[in-house]
């Protein structure tokens, strides 16, 4: 007997790539070695696990505060930004309403639409992949969605809207609208600072990204104080764990780290960009942590991997795409070197 609920029979699950390569490069991830040194910390600290952690998360919060500029009332935290969007779809978005984002975008986005029986509408980018803002407008105004949500910078494309851009979509809409900036800290049009300036936005953020986290799935909203109470009415007790919760909390005090660490994979994107257009690959200007480009190499993962290095692979319509994170400046020279043994 299938005892799924109708709305998930056809789901097709998010599947993670097993494969394990020296250079692994297919998902986003940073530098192993950036905060290593707060795992040994871990067991000098007086952190407990015998007891549930501070639902509160005050003292992580602090620290989003001195990052951000907000103060709790203006923050939840949860297990990464998936858990967060996946929050926002259930706190405001009922059966059969529509959430609309943009197409290509992270897939993610439309299996928490069909889980939740919502409808999902992806606004098409344009054949270079950018994104047209009049267009995304046209199909607001024609779907009346319930809740929007922009990646920005876009995952997989690196293509990234403009500060002017985003506001024109923002005042476009009564919709709440949910921003993705999980990839915001290697680009530049951030509207954290201009949050509190519309009651229909909120922010999510993580620290899986520029801060090289993404084993501990921290993330966070910042939102005006109405849309941040709707939220926890939602979110489960104690869903961020204790462990989490002090590493995140003392690479935030940290953060400089961070900031040099994004300067290199700036560069590092650039010499990646430049490169495999001077092979005369299809690549796309990225605002992100990775490259999307477009190769006719038949069978180019299989090839890479061959040469032990893993990047990501589209199907669908996005078939002959792939997506390569900018890594060490030492994965990245394997990685074009592999590139070019293969052409």
């Amino acid at each position: 007997m299938n005892r799924e609920k109708e709305s998930i029979r056809s789901l097709e699950p998010y599947v993670t790539n097993p494969t394990i390569c020296s250079v692994k490069l297919d998902a986003n991830e940073g530098d192993k070695d950036l905060y290593r040194d707060l795992l040994k910390k871990l067991g000098e600290s007086d952190i407990t696990l015998n007891y549930y952690p501070d639902d509160s998360y005050s003292e992580l919060k602090k620290e989003i505060n001195n990052y951000v500029g907000y103060e709790p009332k203006n923050i939840t935290v949860g297990n990464g930004s998936s858990e967060l969007l996946d929050l926002c779809v259930k706190t405001f978005v009922d059966k059969d309403e529509t959430i609309l984002s943009l197409d290509p975008t992270f897939s993610m986005y439309s299996i928490y639409a069909q889980v939740f029986s919502a409808k999902y509408i992806g606004a098409k980018a344009e054949e270079d992949f950018k994104v047209n803002v009049d267009s995304i407008i046209k199909d607001i105004k024609e779907n009346n969605p319930k809740l929007i949500i922009l990646c920005n910078p876009n995952n997989p494309t690196g293509s990234v809207l403009t500060k002017e851009e985003v506001r024109k979509i923002i005042k476009s809409t009564d919709a709440l609208i949910a921003l993705d900036e999980a990839y915001m800290e290697f680009g530049d049009e951030s509207l954290i600072d201009e949050v509190m300036d519309y009651d229909n936005l909120l922010i999510v953020k993580t620290v899986s990204k520029a801060f090289s986290l993404a084993g501990i799935r921290m993330g966070y909203i910042v939102a005006n104080e109405d849309i941040i109470t709707s939220i926890e009415k939602v979110r489960a007790p104690y869903n961020l764990n204790s462990l989490s919760t002090y590493i995140a909390t003392e690479a935030l005090r940290q953060k400089e780290r961070m900031f040099h660490y994004v300067k290199n994979i700036k560069e590092e994107r650039e010499k990646i960009y430049k490169a495999l257009v001077n092979l005369g690959v299809k690549a796309y200007k990225s605002s992100a942590n990775f490259v999307f480009f477009k190769s006719d190499i038949d069978n180019l993962q299989k090839k890479l991997v061959d040469k032990d290095v893993l990047i990501r692979k589209f199907s669908g319509k996005l078939d002959g795409y792939y997506r390569v994170s900018v890594g060490t400046k030492e994965q990245n020279e394997k990685f074009l070197e592999a590139f070019k043994e293969v052409m």
